[in-house]
């Protein structure tokens, strides 16, 4: 006799109950991971808070005090030497990584919408951290409150209005970029301008005012991540969230920084949902705005322009011609107010030279001025040459790479995973990196579920939380970032050309046994 329905239900509950990874008890790891991401958070906050840190930045001469400072009391975090304060920083990069890891492997499978109100009830924790610290390892917030105020107080233009030209500006002091006027697109121009208009000449609210804006956009990029992936590669959706809502890099750059990336992200997002709902135009329209908060965005844009013209609907011609004429309309409209010279593009020309030191073309420049600069002190014309010769190499790489994938690009899958894919390739290449560059890479590709490119993602990521360890700058490369970001670079292009290589012999060896059938058939008639 077979088991009654009732006694086989009774049988499940209870074999669940005792499974270490049942339901119940991956409710209760989630939870347990969230609080003990919290509470590391928690405590890196306090240790920022303490001087000579040198991880946030505020008014010199400010103290802190309340909630945020209770761990450095509790565990005498100011007392720290230099290296125990580096070694405390280490470890709590790993353990962030760590639990990111164990919440992304939690939910990997499962779409309970209980997990789902623990991931964003974790996000908002994680929020209530960053949102009220002071600007945590970047000074960037500092220059977008200079290119709102070039245009609310001194009624100039952002593009061409230098912060050194304002010295008597009450941010001055706190500007990283003296010499550098604005660099983003028009959008973030305006949303500069809005932020500085409410808060004034008062730092503080200049300051939580463009944190609760990227909170705000951060916030909204996450229904439509969950959205998405129900859509694009169903029963990921929580796995998707928890990539995008835990992830160190992404709520300690974004929520502590400030960081205009998200702006992008969420109007990519936006525009993506548009196109996956049938408003083929409006979508490229819309993430032709987000290119135009940061110009980044034209890596999400350039697989939708090829879909669009590959679709079936209409002729290639006329549609690429429709795509090219609103994103140059969208583009001129909104760069119009500014556009009283072309010298309102030199700061970007003059950034897109630049290295960093955590770049990959900048390890190789350094091995370029070794090799050929013999024992001596490099000059300055071959540290110039080998920068050059750099530069030219590694773009060549990205556009033969480029060009690669965007041929791969046959349906809105591929689109987004194509997306993925060319913000990975600008993060190895690019001569400018910086760790929330990669923040849209991996919200799109958290949609398309665990695959090469998003691991690589999420590897990448994790090696830059690693990027501001108090007191370790430096003028040359950091070989801790840049020789694990190539050997993932070169794991991920051999991975990925393997995949494409057997798919290829595939589809060739599908096609010629379908001719086979088809002669067959022909010479039987």
């Amino acid at each position: 006799m077979g088991i009654p329905i009732k006694d086989e239900r009774a049988l499940e509950l209870e074999s669940s109950k005792l499974d270490p990874s049942g339901p119940r008890a991956r409710i209760l790891q989630l939870v347990l991971l969230g609080l003990m991401t919290g509470l590391a958070y928690y405590v890196l906050v306090s240790l920022s808070l303490t001087p000579k840190s040198g991880l946030t930045y505020d008014v010199k001469g400010t103290r802190y005090g309340g909630p945020l400072t209770w761990p450095s009391r509790l565990f005498g975090l100011a007392h720290l030497s230099h290296g125990s304060r580096q070694l405390l920083f280490v470890f709590l990069m790993v353990a962030l990584s760590c639990l990111w890891f164990g919440a992304i492997y939690i939910v990997r499978r499962d779409t309970r919408r209980s997990m789902t109100a623990i991931i964003v009830a974790g996000f908002g924790l994680f929020a209530l951290v960053f949102v009220f610290t002071p600007s945590f390892m970047s000074r960037d917030i500092f220059s977008y409150i200079f290119f709102g105020r070039a245009m609310t107080v001194y009624h100039s233009n952002p593009f061409l209005l230098i912060p050194h030209a304002r010295q008597s500006d009450i941010f001055y002091p706190l500007i990283g970029w003296k010499y550098n006027a604005s660099v983003y697109g028009p959008v973030f121009n305006y949303l500069s301008w809005l932020v500085t208009r409410i808060a004034g000449n008062n730092v503080a609210a200049n300051v939580l005012g463009f944190k609760v804006m990227a909170f705000v956009f951060y916030s909204g990029c996450l229904p439509m991540v969950y959205w998405l992936t129900r859509r694009v590669t169903p029963g990921k959706e929580n796995m998707a969230l928890a990539v995008t809502a835990w992830c160190p890099l992404l709520v300690m750059h974004t929520l502590g920084g400030g960081h205009n990336d998200v702006i992008m992200i969420a109007l990519v997002l936006a525009g993506y949902l548009l196109y996956r709902k049938g408003y083929l135009l409006s979508g490229i329209v819309v993430v032709m705005v987000a290119s135009l908060v940061k110009i980044v965005g034209i890596f999400a844009l350039a697989p939708m322009v090829v879909l669009y013209v590959r679709d079936k609907q209409g002729a290639p011609l006329k549609r690429m011609i429709a795509a090219f004429a609103a994103c140059v309309g969208v583009a001129v409209v909104l760069y119009l107010p500014f556009l009283q010279t072309l010298k309102i593009f030199k700061t970007t020309r003059h950034m897109s030279t630049m290295y960093t030191t955590s770049s990959v073309p900048k390890l190789f420049s350094w091995l370029y001025v070794k090799v050929f600069g013999g024992a001596g002190k490099a000059s300055a014309s071959l540290q110039l040459s080998a920068n050059s010769r750099v530069h030219i190499l590694f773009l060549g790489i990205a556009v033969i790479l480029g060009i690669l994938l965007l041929i791969g690009v046959k349906d809105y899958r591929s689109m987004v995973l194509c997306a993925a894919a060319l913000v990975l390739v600008w993060v190895f290449t690019s001569t400018y990196i910086l760790p929330w560059y990669l923040g849209m890479g991996l919200a799109l590709a958290a949609l398309t579920g665990w695959n090469i490119t998003t691991g690589a993602l999420i590897g990448a990521s994790t090696i830059f939380t690693l990027y501001h360890i108090p007191g370790t700058s430096g003028g040359g490369p950091m070989f801790y970032l840049s020789i694990p970001l190539l050997l993932l670079f070169v794991i991920w292009a051999v991975v990925l050309g393997n995949s494409t290589v057997r798919k290829s012999r595939w589809f060739i060896e599908r096609e010629s046994e379908t001719g086979d059938q088809e002669q067959l058939v022909s010479e039987e008639v």
